[in-house]
């Protein structure tokens, strides 16, 4: 028999959009009676609509539709950044499994005892249609899921553990693997070339940009933000594979309500201000959001450079999407509140910053999460090769001046600059590991209340409304230099 399913991934409490798939798939399924799959390949959370709105959301669509069939692995940002963060996902875990929603995870096991999270499934063998499918997940390594004392091992070997210990028949396996793609494919020739194992089908996640439909190895990557869900089915294949955008689905009033509640309730589309400023975003390259924000940041925090993570924004505000800002636009590009904080640092200190923000420059298809956006007076001059994926940096610029020697050496050893950062990678989060111990200084305002990166980045929006009358310039990037396949 023919089983429909349909697949999500990274939905990061877009909870309008979410909200709006799942109201396609009931009307593509509330006349019917067979059972069908809804799979989701994690991050849930990190983003505008309160968490509750999304879990909600699946609550629903499992109640109106109970003959479906709904399983989520966990994502990168699932886990949160504190401690209440990670109890919240927890207790959705726990009203899931209530309501017969599963959530896997093969990959996670407790630092200290070594064994694998009770708490979340390792996978489920499920009879649909005549077909026994096993259905697992697994997630990328981050530093956040340590905090709270897991960690996350690499797929392969965990997966390889995991079939030799189901004693259960099953014919077919279903992965949600939230990653990115290449290592799902990975992943997949892993299973056919070492375990003698066919993977039917891979929903991805992770990848925030568009990833073309693999037919040959049916590895699907849903369009991030909820934005697109896949419509498949499967009889002796996965066949009638495509993806639909969500533009193409009517909302049903049980789901529609309570976004439009809370949409009024936070004045979420109120406008904030004009787009002065083409900020388009790269997540793994410089950019005129990214060092817009880090200028904003030196100016408050009257420090020589400044520079932050390439991971708090998750979206661009292009001037042709809009010419004004909302709070629903604001909040989907910056997802962090942290306080800001200036120090003083070496040139050498510096290189080994920058050394880190680019040691996975040479993935930048893949997404480096390591990466810095950078105040506009710096410029990164560096050698990569893409025969051994390595980068070396050759110079570093700061208004003009050349720091290094001809050997990539510091010029003036004991020259150090004041700089404003963000406190995730001052602590050495992501490989920063040589700013863990320089010391700190938050920045204050006149009132001496701390300065969090969110208001400053609204604050300094609501500036350039004011001081700029020419609307749509694309705001100048810092620059990095590449020379490549020189090495």
């Amino acid at each position: 028999m023919t089983l429909n399913i349909y697949a999500i991934t990274d939905s990061h409490q877009e909870s309008r959009n979410l909200s709006r798939l799942l109201s396609g798939i009931y009307n593509f399924e509330y006349k019917k009676s067979s059972p069908f799959l809804i799979l989701d390949a994690g991050d849930l959370f990190k983003g505008i609509y309160k968490k509750d709105l999304s879990v909600n959301a699946y609550l629903k669509i499992k109640k109106l539709l109970p003959q479906s069939e709904i399983f989520i692995t966990l994502g990168n940002n699932d886990f949160g950044f504190v401690k209440s963060d990670f109890e919240y996902l927890l207790s959705t875990i726990e009203k899931f499994n209530n309501a017969g929603i599963n959530v896997v995870c093969a990959n996670l096991k407790n630092s200290k005892t070594g064994e694998f999270a009770p708490w979340v499934s390792r996978y489920k063998i499920v009879e649909l249609d005549g077909h026994k499918i096993l259905i697992t997940g697994f997630c990328l390594n981050n530093s956040c899921v340590k905090k709270f004392g897991y960690e996350l091992l690499e797929p392969e070997e965990c997966f390889a553990n995991l079939l030799e210990g189901i004693k259960e028949d099953y014919d077919r396996i279903i992965v949600l693997n939230h990653h990115w793609y290449p290592y799902s494919l990975q992943l997949k020739q892993f299973a056919e070339q070492k375990l003698n194992k066919n993977i039917d089908l891979i929903i991805g996640g992770h990848e925030h940009s568009p990833i073309k439909s693999d037919f040959d190895n049916n590895i699907y990557y849903p369009f991030s933000f909820a934005r697109s869900l896949y419509k498949m089915q499967l009889d002796d294949k996965i066949h009638n594979v495509e993806e639909i955008k969500v533009d193409n689905f009517d909302f049903i009033s049980e789901f529609e309500n309570p976004i439009v509640e809370y949409e009024n309730e936070t004045q979420l589309m109120k406008t904030i201000s004009h787009r002065v400023f083409n900020l388009t975003k790269c997540y793994s390259d410089s950019c005129p959001l990214g060092t817009f924000i880090s200028d904003n940041m030196k100016r408050v925090g009257q420090t020589e450079i400044a520079f932050h993570s390439t991971g708090f924004t998750m979206a661009p505000l292009a001037t042709k999407d809009s010419d004004t800002i909302t709070n629903y636009d604001f909040k989907r590009v910056m997802c962090a509140n942290c306080a800001l904080v200036k120090i003083d640092i070496s040139v050498a200190e510096l290189k080994q910053v920058f050394e880190n923000a680019t040691l996975n420059r040479m993935y930048r298809d893949r997404g480096n999460s390591r990466f810095v956006q950078c105040s506009r007076n710096i410029t990164i001059v560096g050698v990569g090769s893409f025969e051994d994926r390595t980068y070396k940096i050759l110079q570093i610029e700061i208004n003009g001046e050349k720091l290094l020697d001809e050997n990539s050496n510091p010029i003036n050893p004991d020259r150090k600059f004041s700089a404003t950062i963000d406190p995730y990678i001052g602590s050495g989060e992501q490989g920063f590991t040589v700013l863990k111990n320089i010391p700190k200084v938050k920045i204050l305002d006149n009132d001496g209340h701390e300065i969090r990166i969110d208001e400053l980045f609204r604050n300094s929006l609501k500036l350039a409304d004011k001081e700029f009358s020419t609307i749509g310039k694309t705001y100048p990037s810092f620059k990095i230099i590449d020379n490549l396949n020189q090495q």
